[in-house]
């Protein structure tokens, strides 16, 4: 599979890669993550003032279970400088996004 950034609302990410460069500002307001097995993760990382990329999120599958896992990050989002995702072992991540 490959990773699905067309819409401006919702993307579906399973590979390893820069979705947003140094500068672009992505409001994250939601990540679910669906594992296909326990201790499966997903790390994002962003940009910090000099350029270096650095961890923003991390998201992690239960030992016992390979339910979906959520963060909320609420109405008003968390902003990321730029958006990389850097590690997924399995799944995929859904990065619901938000406007100013």
């Amino acid at each position: 599979m490959s990773n699905s950034i067309d819409s401006d609302r919702l993307w579906n990410l399973d590979t390893v890669a820069v979705i947003a460069a140094v500068g672009v500002p992505v409001i994250v307001r939601k990540v679910v993550f669906i594992p296909t097995t326990v201790d499966d993760d997903a790390a994002i990382q962003e940009y910090d003032a000099a350029g270096a990329l650095r961890d923003a999120i991390i998201i992690k599958a239960s030992h016992l279970d390979i339910g979906p896992v959520q963060l909320d990050f609420g109405p008003t989002g968390r902003l990321l400088n730029g958006f990389k995702l850097s590690v997924i072992d399995h799944g995929n991540v859904h990065v619901y996004l938000g406007r100013d």
